[in-house]
Protein backbone atom coordinates (compact mmCIF):
# COMPACT_ATOMS: atom_id res chain seq x y z
CA UNK A 1 0.00 0.00 0.00
CA UNK A 2 1.41 3.23 -1.05
CA UNK A 3 1.45 6.17 1.41
CA UNK A 4 1.84 9.83 0.82
CA UNK A 5 3.96 10.32 3.95
CA UNK A 6 7.48 9.19 3.96
CA UNK A 7 9.07 8.28 7.25
CA UNK A 8 12.40 9.82 8.05
CA UNK A 9 15.34 8.06 9.42
CA UNK A 10 15.70 8.82 13.23
CA UNK A 11 19.24 10.12 12.77
CA UNK A 12 18.11 12.85 10.47
CA UNK A 13 16.55 14.84 13.36
CA UNK A 14 18.56 17.59 15.06
CA UNK A 15 20.51 16.50 18.13
CA UNK A 16 20.53 20.00 19.62
CA UNK A 17 17.42 19.55 21.84
CA UNK A 18 18.79 16.24 23.12
CA UNK A 19 22.18 17.80 23.92
CA UNK A 20 20.48 20.72 25.75
CA UNK A 21 18.32 18.38 27.84
CA UNK A 22 21.29 16.20 28.80
CA UNK A 23 23.31 19.32 29.73
CA UNK A 24 20.48 20.63 31.92
CA UNK A 25 20.18 17.28 33.70
CA UNK A 26 23.94 17.05 34.32
CA UNK A 27 24.13 20.68 35.54
CA UNK A 28 21.22 20.08 37.92
CA UNK A 29 22.92 17.01 39.36
CA UNK A 30 26.23 18.89 39.82
CA UNK A 31 24.48 21.82 41.56
CA UNK A 32 22.52 19.47 43.82
CA UNK A 33 25.70 17.61 44.83
CA UNK A 34 27.51 20.91 45.50
CA UNK A 35 24.65 22.16 47.70
CA UNK A 36 24.64 18.92 49.69
CA UNK A 37 28.42 19.05 50.21
CA UNK A 38 28.38 22.70 51.29
CA UNK A 39 25.50 22.03 53.69
CA UNK A 40 27.34 19.09 55.26
CA UNK A 41 30.51 21.14 55.61
CA UNK A 42 28.64 23.95 57.36
CA UNK A 43 27.09 21.47 59.80
CA UNK A 44 30.43 19.87 60.59
CA UNK A 45 32.08 21.46 63.62
CA UNK A 46 34.84 23.75 62.53
CA UNK A 47 38.16 23.27 64.18
CA UNK A 48 38.74 26.32 66.30
CA UNK A 49 42.15 27.47 67.18
CA UNK A 50 42.77 27.07 70.86
CA UNK A 51 44.00 30.39 72.17
CA UNK A 52 47.32 30.39 73.88
CA UNK A 53 46.96 30.54 77.62
CA UNK A 54 47.50 33.96 79.10
CA UNK A 55 50.34 33.96 81.54
CA UNK A 56 49.26 36.03 84.49
CA UNK A 57 52.02 37.39 86.63
CA UNK A 58 50.34 38.69 89.73
CA UNK A 59 51.88 41.73 91.30
CA UNK A 60 52.89 41.60 94.88
CA UNK A 61 50.63 43.36 97.36
CA UNK A 62 53.28 45.98 97.98
CA UNK A 63 53.72 46.65 94.26
CA UNK A 64 49.95 46.97 93.80
CA UNK A 65 49.70 49.32 96.76
CA UNK A 66 52.55 51.42 95.37
CA UNK A 67 50.84 51.68 91.96
CA UNK A 68 47.55 52.82 93.45
CA UNK A 69 49.16 55.26 95.84
CA UNK A 70 50.83 56.80 92.78
CA UNK A 71 47.42 57.10 91.10
CA UNK A 72 46.12 58.91 94.17
CA UNK A 73 49.15 61.25 94.01
CA UNK A 74 48.25 62.08 90.40
CA UNK A 75 44.64 62.82 91.41
CA UNK A 76 45.84 65.03 94.27
CA UNK A 77 48.17 66.91 91.91
CA UNK A 78 45.38 67.49 89.38
CA UNK A 79 43.09 68.73 92.17
CA UNK A 80 45.69 71.10 93.57
CA UNK A 81 46.38 72.50 90.08
CA UNK A 82 42.66 73.10 89.54
CA UNK A 83 42.29 70.52 86.77
CA UNK A 84 39.70 68.62 88.84
CA UNK A 85 36.86 70.00 90.92
CA UNK A 86 35.62 68.43 94.18
CA UNK A 87 33.10 66.17 92.45
CA UNK A 88 35.50 64.91 89.77
CA UNK A 89 38.21 64.35 92.39
CA UNK A 90 35.92 62.19 94.50
CA UNK A 91 34.73 60.29 91.43
CA UNK A 92 38.31 59.50 90.46
CA UNK A 93 39.22 58.55 94.01
CA UNK A 94 36.23 56.22 94.13
CA UNK A 95 37.22 54.62 90.82
CA UNK A 96 40.84 54.13 91.95
CA UNK A 97 39.81 52.59 95.26
CA UNK A 98 37.34 50.28 93.52
CA UNK A 99 39.99 49.17 90.99
CA UNK A 100 42.38 48.57 93.88
CA UNK A 101 39.85 46.24 95.52
CA UNK A 102 39.41 44.42 92.23
CA UNK A 103 43.15 43.93 91.82
CA UNK A 104 43.58 42.76 95.40
CA UNK A 105 40.53 40.51 95.76
CA UNK A 106 39.10 39.82 92.31
CA UNK A 107 35.77 41.33 93.40
CA UNK A 108 34.34 43.55 90.64
CA UNK A 109 33.98 46.47 93.02
CA UNK A 110 33.93 48.94 90.13
CA UNK A 111 30.52 47.51 89.12
CA UNK A 112 29.01 47.22 92.60
CA UNK A 113 26.69 49.61 94.35
CA UNK A 114 27.35 50.59 97.95
CA UNK A 115 24.93 47.95 99.28
CA UNK A 116 26.60 45.26 97.14
CA UNK A 117 30.00 46.27 98.52
CA UNK A 118 28.66 45.99 102.05
CA UNK A 119 27.11 42.59 101.33
CA UNK A 120 30.50 41.33 100.06
CA UNK A 121 32.12 42.23 103.39
CA UNK A 122 34.46 44.84 101.97
CA UNK A 123 33.85 47.14 104.90
CA UNK A 124 37.02 49.21 104.61
CA UNK A 125 36.09 50.18 101.08
CA UNK A 126 32.33 50.38 101.56
CA UNK A 127 32.75 52.87 104.40
CA UNK A 128 35.12 54.98 102.30
CA UNK A 129 32.85 54.85 99.23
CA UNK A 130 29.93 55.86 101.46
CA UNK A 131 31.90 58.92 102.57
CA UNK A 132 32.62 59.74 98.90
CA UNK A 133 28.92 59.59 97.91
CA UNK A 134 28.02 63.04 99.20
CA UNK A 135 30.83 64.91 97.39
CA UNK A 136 30.31 62.77 94.29
CA UNK A 137 26.58 63.21 93.92
CA UNK A 138 25.33 66.07 96.11
CA UNK A 139 25.34 69.71 95.13
CA UNK A 140 27.19 70.63 98.32
CA UNK A 141 29.20 68.61 100.77
CA UNK A 142 31.02 69.24 104.03
CA UNK A 143 33.64 66.60 103.26
CA UNK A 144 37.08 68.07 102.68
CA UNK A 145 38.82 66.79 99.59
CA UNK A 146 42.17 66.62 101.37
CA UNK A 147 40.56 64.36 104.00
CA UNK A 148 39.18 62.12 101.28
CA UNK A 149 42.60 61.81 99.66
CA UNK A 150 44.15 61.02 103.04
CA UNK A 151 41.43 58.42 103.78
CA UNK A 152 41.94 56.73 100.41
CA UNK A 153 45.69 56.51 101.04
CA UNK A 154 45.08 55.11 104.48
CA UNK A 155 42.76 52.38 103.21
CA UNK A 156 45.30 51.32 100.59
CA UNK A 157 48.22 51.44 103.05
CA UNK A 158 46.42 49.40 105.71
CA UNK A 159 45.00 46.78 103.32
CA UNK A 160 45.92 43.22 104.34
Amino acid sequence: MPTSVELQDPFSYSFLPVVIMISIIIASIVILVAIILVHKKMKAPMKQKVPKPVVFKPKSKEETKRDYLEKINVIEKKYSQGQLDVRATHQELSAVVRMFVHDMTGINAQNFSLSELKSNNVHQISNLIEEFYAPEFAERSDKETSDSIRDAREVINTWN
